[in-house]
């Protein structure tokens, strides 16, 4: 079939950090590149994860020929379950990647919702329409991948996340040949991870930590905690190195952190030291100087095991004096408050934390300014548009893309809902389509809406008054006065007593019917105490009104 367009259409991760999820049309079929989701600004009461709005998907969901992977972080992986409880697709991933994406699908879906199929990097596999072409790149978890879509039109090349890490804890290093040859036979699009673009230089290799762990464990005189992401192996294994080093023993804490270990070390992507790990229950059987716990909570997360012992709420392991916690992890914006609150927590509990990129504890997983070039000169692609990024990314690589020669026509930068058409003769947006977020509550709901986001906001800074009004309906009048009850409101003036006769007097202006007409009261009174409230206080408190017949 001869192919005339192709429609790219980013549905999260454009313009933003997480969430990723981008659409690719080709002629009938449609393939989906990863499933993420990200995490709840502070705003967000009561929000556990937001992941992409996918009406656009189910509007083509007999269009969708699969859903390709590019690796195992929960901002590429974790919208899967809610995707896949709607949309029928096979699945394909490297053999990490599909395991945590099978284990995170477990807990909320049946078998048979789901098709998992392991793909292998430089194995060029056809589906339907596309033929794709998975290329390994390092980045802060194994089995990490760049995308390759082959068309009649060129390569469309989706880099996800990656460095160029020249020393790779692993030892399989970026396929580096494999791009430039992408180059010379001609690279349609590269749509390239952005995110580091304000660093200049390039990004040190995952192996520099180990320098940074040997002087703090090396250093403390007690217990070591050590937060990370769960899925950053790499890390893990140098960590149980280190400890490895000093004659401490390690125990992990936190179901992820215990999960993702066991499932690499099932398909042989993490080697660690023997004997040296133990279980959490057995810390207290050896002295603290002859231990480490691995441990999740790098971005504050309410339940995860570091928040829980902040809180002394953790009954596994509690916080002692002494103790050294390494925050081996960078937040992710939005999460910076609740960070915080962990860390103050732990050092009030005589912890001593250890954060921040000068202690040498954490690189990143993505590259600098060198290697987004490196990759733009490597596959030389016609057109060039930045993702995985933050407008202010954006804006940045753009002008990198310029000082390299590439004219403005070439530079396209995309939102989310974008419908990029790539012809032979040119590029061009088209009308754009249905997009956003959709918010997962705690208990796993997706879909809370944007008046109940606000309702919780107004509770938790405002306060909540309820206005009960009972009325007589046979003689038409008013019983008793109204009562206000408050939670979370301050009435420093007596705003409350004020507000009680201004509603008493409303109430005695209304006639028999009105009075009748419950609905219209109802709203009435809510408005009028709204109202009054914002005047008297400057507060917006939630406020329910109720009408009682007697």
């Amino acid at each position: 079939m001869l192919v005339s367009r192709i429609e790219i259409i980013p549905l999260g991760g454009c313009g933003e950090i997480g969430k990723n999820m981008t659409a690719v049309r080709v002629g009938d079929g449609m393939i989906v590149i990863d499933a993420g989701l990200s995490f709840p600004s502070e705003e967000m009461h009561g929000v556990d994860v937001v992941i992409p709005d996918i009406e656009f998907l189910r509007q083509n969901r007999d269009s969708i020929r699969a859903i390709i992977l590019t690796h195992g972080h929960e901002d590429h992986i974790g919208a899967l379950s809610y995707v896949l409880s709607e949309i029928s697709a096979p699945v394909f991933g490297t053999e990490l990647t599909i395991a945590m994406a099978n284990r995170k699908l477990a807990e909320r879906l049946l078998p048979h919702q789901y098709d998992l199929k392991v793909m292998r990097p430089g194995e060029a596999f056809d589906v339907a329409e596309f033929t794709v072409e998975p290329i390994h790149v390092t980045h802060s978890i194994p089995d990490s991948c760049a995308i390759a879509l082959h068309t009649e039109l060129g390569v469309v090349l989706f880099t996800g996340d990656f460095k160029f890490d020249f020393t790779p804890i692993d030892g399989h290093l970026t396929q580096l040949s494999r791009f430039g040859e992408l180059g010379d036979k001609g690279v349609l699009v590269l749509l390239s991870d952005c995110t580091n673009v304000e660093n200049d230089g390039w990004c040190p290799s995952e192996k520099s930590v180990y320098e940074g762990f040997r002087r703090v464990i090396g250093n403390a005189p007690g217990r070591v905690l050590m937060t990370m992401f769960s899925s950053n192996l790499h890390r893990v294994r140098q960590a149980f190195e280190v400890a490895q080093e000093f004659g401490r023993k390690v125990a992990l804490a936190g179901r992820s952190m215990e999960t993702n270990v066991k499932i690499a070390q099932n398909l042989d992507k993490l080697k660690l030291p023997k004997d040296v790990m133990i279980r959490l229950e057995d810390v207290d059987e050896y002295a603290p100087e002859e231990v480490v716990i691995l441990t999740t909570g790098t971005q504050g997360e309410p339940l995860a095991a570091l928040s829980r012992m902040a809180r002394e709420e953790y009954s596994r392991l509690q916080i002692q004096p002494g103790d050294t916690v390494i925050y081996a992890a960078k937040p992710i914006p939005g999460n910076e408050a609740a960070i915080w609150q962990t860390v103050n927590r732990l050092f009030r509990q005589g912890a001593v934390v250890v954060y921040g990129s000068e202690e040498g504890v954490h690189v990143s997983g993505h590259g600098y300014r060198e290697e987004l070039k490196m990759m733009i000169n490597l596959t030389r692609p016609q057109y060039i548009a930045p993702v995985h990024g933050e407008p202010r990314h954006q804006y940045h690589y753009v002008k990198l893309a310029e000082e390299m020669g590439y004219s403005e026509e070439n530079i396209i930068v995309m939102e989310n809902g974008n419908r990029l058409i790539i012809e032979k003769d040119g590029a061009f947006f088209a009308e754009n389509v249905v997009c956003g977020r959709v918010l997962v509550d705690t208990s796993g709901y997706a879909g809370v809406s944007d008046e109940t986001l606000r309702d919780r906001g107004n509770l938790a800074s405002d306060g909540v008054l309820f206005v009960h009004v009972a009325i007589d309906p046979d003689a038409g009048k008013v019983v008793g006065k109204p009562e206000l009850i408050s939670r979370g409101m301050i009435s420093p003036n007596g705003e409350l007593d004020s507000l009680r006769d201004v509603l008493a007097a409303m109430l005695d202006k209304l006639d028999h019917a009105e009075l009748r007409d419950t609905s219209a009261l109802h709203h009435e009174i809510s408005d009028v105490a709204r109202k009054y409230i914002k005047k008297a206080t400057n507060k917006r408190p939630l406020v329910i009104a109720s009408v009682i017949e007697v």
